[in-house]
């Protein structure tokens, strides 16, 4: 698991076999830890939280397949809807996006009511896409094995610029990434 402190530049970060860069363009002080991977049967997840302080902060994470499953987004998004409900939040928004060239969605909930573990004024984003979900000929729907999620606190401006920035690829980062990334932050990144 490695860490490093971080203020408005532009972040690189190898997880697995995935490159995740970002930019949260803001003035806040987060902290970044690359999380070791979740390994089971049918799915590798790998995960980088980002924190702010007790009440903000995001995930973000890559959750790769054995094998093709349903990557349609329809169905998805209804899930994630039900699951912020029964999680004790009210969405109030649930739109189609475009992430880093490909189609997803976003969907922003508040804490209900008797959601007492949730400070009031929190807004929960959530946000999925696929990095090669195709549609397939069996009929109205897409498979892939690779799909990229972003739970975020953050305000939503901060949370649309890591949104907006975001660009995870296959493959290893390159020392002019890693270099940019660390001479815009002024600090030093750890080894990997």
């Amino acid at each position: 698991m490695l860490s490093s402190l971080a203020t408005a530049a532009p972040e690189s970060h190898q997880l697995g076999p995935y490159v995740f860069n970002f930019d949260m363009n803001t003035d806040l002080q987060y902290e970044v830890t690359e999380l070791e991977p979740s390994v089971a049967e049918s799915v590798t997840i790998y995960a980088l939280q980002v924190s702010a302080d007790n009440t903000t902060g995001a995930s973000l994470f890559i959750s790769e397949y054995n094998e093709l499953i349903d990557a349609t987004l329809v169905p998805q998004k209804q899930i994630s809807i039900l699951s912020a409900a029964l999680g004790g939040y009210n969405v109030t928004s649930a739109d189609d996006i475009t992430i880093d060239g490909k189609e997803g969605y976003i969907i922003s909930a508040v804490p209900a009511s008797y959601n007492e573990m949730v400070p009031a004024g929190i807004t929960r984003y959530e946000v999925v896409y696929w990095l090669d979900g195709e549609k397939c000929e069996c009929g109205p729907v897409s498979v892939g094995k690779t799909s990229v999620g972003i739970v975020s606190t953050f305000p939503e401006d901060v949370t649309m610029n890591l949104v907006n920035s975001l660009q995870v690829a296959k493959g290893e980062a390159t020392a002019e990434s890693e270099a940019t990334a660390e001479s815009e932050s002024g600090q030093v990144l750890p080894p990997e």
